[in-house]
């Protein structure tokens, strides 16, 4: 019984943390500070990864696209995974007014559900991983879906106090210790693991001023 309430806890905040999503879905883009972090990340991805025209690429809780739209002018083709439907409903939109073929919206939860396909050469992932109860098991997940010598490039908060999510929900994590990610990446099954410095965000305080958060990219490699 214990371990059946535990389940449907975790249920009904995956659910809560889609609603919340779908809610801000069409205005997601209008926020500068959010655009900025994902070039920022971005360009982290491209300095710590070789990437190449040939790629298949992966970015799983890809939301409006921004993080998809930004690394497709150097990989062949991305599947974008969400788990909200109105986000992905703004990606396709998108897709649509700019007639790009070589990205595949995908509407699923990787915690719960089968990934939609096998064979990638890349995974990335921009500031979703604290929104995942378990992330050792998402790891080990996203290992099984690369091919040989594929990379994995997720970008997330340093460990905070709290103060980044104004509304907690669906948020399982204050971020992340760095050498705890690493560990996990590795006993998940990945090589040439490293953590580097991708983006500073500055967000408002409540009490007034601004305070720095900052943001890592985790890479590693299918041996």
């Amino acid at each position: 019984m214990r371990l059946q309430r535990k389940v449907l806890s975790m249920n009904a905040d995956i659910q809560a943390v889609q609603s919340r999503f779908d809610r801000v879905a069409a205005g997601w883009d209008s926020n500068p500070a959010r655009v900025a972090l994902v070039k920022g990340i971005v360009e982290a991805i491209r300095q710590a990864i070789p990437l190449n025209p040939n790629m298949v690429a992966l970015d799983f809780g890809a939301g409006t696209g921004l993080l998809t739209l930004g690394l497709l002018p150097y990989v062949a083709r991305i599947t974008a995974v969400d788990a909200s439907s109105e986000m992905l409903k703004v990606l396709a939109e998108k897709l649509s007014a700019l007639e790009i073929g070589s990205v595949t919206p995908w509407h699923g939860d990787i915690v719960r559900e089968p990934l939609p396909e096998a064979g990638y050469d890349l995974v990335v992932s921009s500031m979703v991983l604290h929104h995942i109860a378990d992330v050792p098991q998402v790891f080990k997940s996203l290992r099984r879906c690369l091919r040989p010598a594929g990379w994995i490039a997720l970008a997330d908060l340093d460990s905070e106090d709290g103060s980044f999510h104004p509304d907690p929900t669906g948020v399982f994590h204050q971020g992340f210790d760095r050498q705890q990610i690493a560990n996990w990446l590795e006993v998940a099954g990945f090589q040439d693991v490293s953590l580097r410095d991708a983006y500073r965000m500055v967000r408002p305080q409540p009490e007034g001023g601004t305070r720095e958060y900052p943001v890592f990219l985790a890479r590693g490699r299918v041996g």
